[in-house]
């Protein structure tokens, strides 16, 4: 088994320091009042293939979401945010606008994949 969130957490990171965002966060611990923001969420973390009767390689997937108040601004952020999981190297499997109609906020959910192959401890 792999963590990947504290190195998608990284990546995301950039995009607030460099200012296209003002928040990047674990999905629920979002500021509402710091618009933009990204947050996301570890949706799979799985095994993938074994070897030798031990984990090989795990299946990745990371839900990412662009928040802000235009449609617009949210488009120029979750294609940083594509740049950035490709990056570290997760393909997009889906871009979808999601409406709320109870708030006044633009969101767009993303969903990155990956296998990543395990360090193989030596005996």
């Amino acid at each position: 088994m792999i963590n990947q969130k504290p190195i998608v957490y990284q990546k995301l990171l950039e995009l607030e320091k460099d200012k296209t965002v003002k928040q990047v966060c674990d999905e629920g611990d979002q500021d509402w009042s710091k618009l933009p923001c990204i947050t996301y969420m570890e949706l799979q973390n799985e095994p993938d293939e074994d070897a030798d009767d031990e984990e090989y390689s795990s299946a990745l997937a990371i839900k990412a979401d662009a928040w802000g108040k235009t449609s617009s601004e949210v488009s120029k952020i979750a294609m940083k945010v594509v740049q950035k999981m490709k990056e570290i190297g997760y393909r997009r499997t889906l871009y979808l606008d999601v409406t709320d109609l109870n708030s006044k906020q633009k969101h767009k959910t993303m969903r990155f994949e990956k296998n990543e192959i395990l360090e193989m401890e030596e005996n």
